[in-house]
């Protein structure tokens, strides 16, 4: 991890008495902006008192320190309390414009400064807008420090970053520094005749492990031989395990490479890891177990048990160690593992999304609205991602399985024609095989998204193929599925940027068990079915009482009706009632 990389890392932190200032103290200040208009203040005013119900904190507990106040507007559900994306943008905004007119919020002078000659010049060379944009930025911050193009580097790219981080109220600034770097690099670096220097981008990920040019290339021998034992067991092996998948050594080597890091960050020299009975040895698995425990501090460290699970697989199968030691292992996971008992708190707190109806209709509605504005559009790249992600949200609301199976969905493997009370039926089908728990997933798919799978097909996935025609239905560069990262956040970006509903596949698979479930509560082995658990404990585990809630408002609704209701009239005395 470079110098960069781990100041960024340590400004996602916290700093101390970030609830001090808070939109508290604004509020009373707005009454002297009195060089805007008296509808702006009134805005700026309607906007805080929004964002704090939106928050559901009042204005004394929201601090106006950037960073704490980026991270609560990541948290923000405003599709939830029945506002609008433009709404929710104006409101952001307006807030955002009273904490700046403050003057309460940032120690660091404006970027107000004009860019030199040279800046100008270097700032005007990407054909982008969206490069030039962030290439004024930086012109802007190093004009008011007085520096020049030629002498920026990383170190000159961290303090703009530590800048940005410490007074920017919008988006993370770190999600822009990339665009920049590219910019930066193609167009100053590279094409403008000067001594300039190449930018390093740095990595917002914070995970970690070592590389393997820094490790024995015995251990990377004695690794690469265990995966493909794992991939290809030998079938008269009396001991024989069903073969793992592609994306499990995959997982498998992240962790692999994260132990070793974390044994040399705890003082083991590297070039004593010579193979996988080395970097597993009992005592060491201890060490770096303590090196991930010490690191989360007092949260649970999802790390452990997948490490304590690879560390018993690989001695029981490879270096097939006694019994002894391989039940010490297994005792360090009964005292680690984190029993996860249903959903996180994150997903229920998504989930309550949508317990107005108006949001569920707006969000049921969203793939047909974007094939909408895509049809209105010229038949291009862009248009044709958008279609593409309207069907991968309709797919995902009709057929919620797992983003791995969708990248790699194929339509000739995939989709399959079958009768149906006298009518023609495509069935999404995906053996057991491909799916995570070994069962067959089988979806009848509605007219109306096989008409859209149809479009698709016919107009706009030949324009998404890359020159490289495929049965893929969501083809990547050189003919490869879509990457399963950037896709999944392609689906998040577009359907909070249409609805203000923050989602991701996954929860598709939460959101469709909590739909059925409110419409048929008890129905668990039905939602068993249709998500492709094997056991119903993992269904009821997950989503056992999830109708609550709506069972809760229907209760009150006769309560109220009840309470309401006109009090029974008294027939006359000796009379008919």
């Amino acid at each position: 991890m470079s110098k960069l990389q781990r100041s960024l890392s340590s400004l996602t932190r916290l700093p101390e008495g970030v609830l001090n200032p808070t939109l508290a103290d604004v509020l009373p200040r707005i009454c002297g902006f009195t060089e805007v208009s008296a509808q702006t203040r009134q805005n700026m005013t309607s906007g805080i008192r929004t964002l704090c119900r939106v928050l559901d904190l009042p204005p004394s507990a929201v601090p106006i320190a950037a960073v704490a106040f980026r991270k609560l507007l990541v948290t923000a559900q405003p599709a939830a309390a029945g506002l609008s994306v433009s709404r929710w943008r104006n409101v952001a905004s307006d807030a955002r414009r009273a904490i700046k007119r403050s003057g309460l919020s940032t120690s660091a002078p404006a970027l107000t400064a004009p860019p030199s000659k040279a800046w100008v010049t270097v700032a005007a060379m990407p054909p982008d807008p969206w490069a030039r944009s962030a290439i004024r930025g930086l012109s802007r911050f190093c004009s008011l420090q007085k520096l020049t193009p030629e002498v920026v580097d990383d170190g000159v790219l961290l303090r703009y970053v530590e800048h940005l981080q410490a007074n920017q109220l919008g988006r993370d600034p770190a999600r822009a520094i990339p665009v920049l770097v590219r910019a930066w690099n193609s167009h100053v670096a590279t094409e403008f005749p000067g001594p300039y220097h190449r930018l390093t981008a740095p990595s917002r990920s914070r995970k970690y492990a070592a590389d393997w040019n820094d490790l024995p290339a015995s251990l990377k021998a004695d690794v690469d031989a265990f995966h493909e034992m794992s991939l290809h067991p030998d079938l008269l092996d009396a001991a024989f395990r069903r073969p793992v998948r592609p994306t499990t050594i995959k997982n498998r080597d992240f962790l692999i490479r994260r132990l070793a890091a974390a044994l040399v960050a705890r003082g083991v020299d590297a070039s004593e890891l010579r193979g996988l009975a080395d970097l597993f040895r009992l005592d060491r698995l201890k060490e770096g177990l303590r090196f991930f425990i010490g690191r989360q501090g007092a949260a649970p460290c999802t790390q452990v048990p997948h490490l304590i699970n690879l560390a018993l697989a690989i001695s029981k199968r490879w270096l097939h160690l006694p019994a002894d030691q391989i039940a010490e292992i297994s005792g360090l996971g009964r005292n680690l593992r984190q029993p996860q008992n249903g959903l996180t708190e994150k997903n229920r707190t998504r989930l309550r999304q949508f317990a107005d109806d108006k949001v569920v209709g707006v969000f049921l509605g969203l793939s047909k609205s974007l094939i909408a504005k895509a049809k209105k559009l010229p038949l291009t790249y862009r248009s044709a991602l958008m279609v593409q992600t309207a069907l991968a949200i309709e797919i995902l609301t009709f057929a919620p399985i797992r983003i791995g199976n969708l990248v790699e969905l194929d339509r000739r493997k995939h989709f399959h024609w079958a009768r149906h009370d006298g009518r023609r039926l495509l069935h999404l089908v995906i053996p057991a095989g491909d799916v995570k728990n070994d069962v067959d997933l089988e979806f009848p798919l509605s007219p109306e998204l096989t008409s859209m799978l149809d479009t698709y097909v016919a107009k706009y996935q030949p324009v998404l193929n890359h020159g490289q025609p495929s049965g893929l239905l969501f083809p990547g560069k050189q003919g490869r599925p879509k990457n399963q990262a950037g896709f999944s956040r392609a689906i998040s970006a577009t359907i909070e940027r249409e609805t203000g509903l923050k989602m991701n596949p996954h929860l598709f698979r939460h959101f469709a068990a909590l739909l059925f479930l409110e419409h048929h509560p008890g129905s668990y082995e039905e939602v068993r079915r249709i998500l492709g658990h094997k056991r119903i404990t993992t269904t009821l585990q997950n989503y056992a009482g999830l109708e609550t809630a709506a069972a809760v408002r229907r209760y009150d609704d006769v309560v109220l009706t009840r309470r309401n209701a006109p009090p029974a009239r008294k027939g006359r005395k000796g009379g008919k009632p």
